[in-house]
């Protein structure tokens, strides 16, 4: 016999975070803008129990060559946005202003 459960018990405790429409406004600016410089080609959005992440690339087939992180901590009521590139943490800042105007600079990653 089939037993029933509630989805409402079953999820994890603690809300999740998604980007609105005006955090995807600054991302999709910023990243139309290199696309239309050729410097980056695809994006990403995922989904995390506290964060979501908006990944951009140069290529597909490649990794990330930045992300920008929402991270909603227990306890806060504002998040907080972490620009990565590869892995290593370039700012940090409860503004996404702050952190696409660090992406609209040039920045190039360097491979090595």
């Amino acid at each position: 016999m089939a037993q029933l459960l509630l989805l409402s018990e079953y999820r994890r405790d603690g809300r999740r975070v998604f980007f609105d429409r005006e955090d995807l406004n600054h991302l999709l600016g910023v990243y139309s803008r290199q696309v239309a410089r050729g410097v980056w080609r695809d994006y990403a959005i995922d989904h995390r129990s506290n964060m979501a992440i908006f990944s951009v690339f140069k290529r597909s087939q490649e990794q990330a060559i930045f992300s920008v992180t929402k991270v909603l901590l227990r306890g806060d009521k504002e998040p907080n946005y972490v620009l990565l590139s590869r892995n290593r943490q370039i700012k940090s800042s409860r503004d996404l202003k702050q952190i696409c105007d660090v992406l609209q600079r040039q920045l190039t990653v360097i491979e090595g």
